[in-house]
């Protein structure tokens, strides 16, 4: 099982550390605090539980800029054996929820409730205002309500800004993607930090190494022994809107992330093999170089252009405008099999 479904970009020299300070209320019922400082790491506090089915390193997935890489782990499939388990995790709550009578009807509007975590290093380096973290509320809100493009679709979500806290910890700060479930490097931020359920969103920002843009976890992966405190999203901080993550500052990698959150899988995934990214409507994209590009493509013999416009593909901010048909109907069935209350109950 995949510890986390990422988006990457090799970051250039010099980005500046990120770090963690104080507490704001930015929705109902959060009180302000003063400045947090990270609890002394017995942080190391690791999740013993098994992963179900293959373990599969969380790069796969990860999103890249062109020529980057990630030290010789290939970022662009989650493979075969991840793919097939995710159906089968699909398999297994279908047939919970047909046992509970839920899931059948249409998911009406869904808000979800977002609870931001902004962590910089122990002298407040790599700080997210705010308004910034507002403005990103507000693109997902545009991209998830489909009015990014004509040619997207709108889904039932919507996004409410629920929390800001700040920490300050350069350990912290500078986060290293999980590598397995019991990875320490995202254990113990996520652990002391997480609030609400799988049916909230957790949104991390720091200074994520290997020129990681971000990663998320699936809404399955509880299922299969993760500790559900490690649900969430994680992003570069610097790729929030009117950061400096030159070319991904425009918000997208958190759309792109909660896609994965909701879901998704990359539009390339398993190339041009099926069952692809198992959405229909999303054309096949072989996974090489080419899922960088904002040009006309159509590198797979399967009927239909690459989809490079796609939310879920790997072009910069500017070139990721949409989300297909059969995506919102694969992040709403996740939704209602996953994280719904009544998936829970």
């Amino acid at each position: 099982m995949t510890a986390a479904h990422s988006r990457a970009l090799r970051a250039a020299a010099g980005l500046a550390a990120l770090s963690v300070v104080a507490l704001t209320s930015a929705g109902a019922g959060l009180p302000p605090t003063g400045t947090t400082a990270a609890p002394v790491a017995t942080a190391a506090t690791t999740s013993t539980t098994a992963a179900v089915g293959p373990c599969l390193s969380a790069a796969d997935g990860h999103r890249v800029r062109a020529g980057s890489g990630l030290d010789g782990v290939d970022p662009n499939s989650l493979g075969a054996a991840g793919t097939e388990h995710a159906q089968q995790a699909e398999d297994r709550a279908s047939a919970r929820a047909q046992q509970r009578r839920t899931s059948s009807a249409r998911l009406g509007k869904t808000t979800i409730d977002v609870y931001v975590h902004v962590i910089t290093s122990s002298k407040g380096q790599g700080d997210v205002s705010d308004k910034r973290v507002k403005k990103q509320i507000d693109v997902l809100n545009r991209a998830y309500a489909g009015k990014t493009s004509k040619y997207s679709t709108a889904s039932p979500f919507s996004f409410r800004l629920r929390g800001i806290d700040r920490t300050r910890s350069s350990a912290w700060y500078r986060w290293d993607a999980p590598t397995e479930l019991q990875d320490g490097d995202d254990v113990a931020p996520k652990v002391a930090l997480h609030r609400g359920g799988p049916d909230d969103l957790n949104l991390y920002t720091a200074a994520l190494t290997d020129g990681l843009l971000g990663y998320a976890t699936f809404p399955w992966e509880t299922r299969d022994g993760l500790d559900p405190r490690r649900d969430g999203v994680v992003v570069l901080g610097t790729s929030l809107p009117d950061g400096s993550a030159r070319g991904y500052d425009r918000g997208d990698s958190a759309t792109h992330e909660v896609g994965h959150w909701l879901g998704l899988l990359h539009t390339f995934e398993n190339g041009c093999r099926t069952p692809g990214d198992l959405v229909d409507d999303t054309p096949a994209q072989a996974d090489g170089d080419n899922v960088f590009s904002c040009s006309k493509l159509d590198t797979c013999k399967a009927k239909g252009r690459d989809p490079v416009h796609n939310f879920m593909s790997y072009g910069d901010d500017a070139c990721l405008t949409r989300f297909s048909k059969g995506q919102v109907a694969r992040m709403s069935e996740q939704w209602q099999l996953f994280r719904s209350p009544a998936a829970l109950s």
